[in-house]
């Protein structure tokens, strides 16, 4: 009788850390890709960030200021006749 208790206890340890390896190698699994989302993502907002830095830099050249300014604001080069010098009184 105590082997057979003893058998029976011994099996449904083993079916339970069974169980428990599974459950632990699917949640592994689970966060790989999960991982492999989140760099993916990483990667797709890090090149979006290097793009607009780009686009920043660019947009920052004085050329293309005052190409900006001519174009879409409709503004005009500045002589320096133009000019009125203002002094303190």
């Amino acid at each position: 009788m105590k082997r057979k208790s003893f058998i029976t206890i011994f099996v449904a340890v083993h079916v339970l850390f069974i169980a428990l390896q599974i459950d632990k190698q699917s949640k592994i699994v689970k966060l790989s890709y999960q991982k492999q989302r989140h760099e993916e993502e990483k990667k797709k907002l890090l090149a979006q960030k290097q793009k607009q830095t780009n686009t920043l830099f660019a947009l920052k050249k004085p050329s293309q200021v005052k190409q900006f300014a001519t174009q879409q604001l409709s503004m005009k080069p500045l002589d320096l006749k133009q000019i009125k010098r203002i002094s303190p009184s």
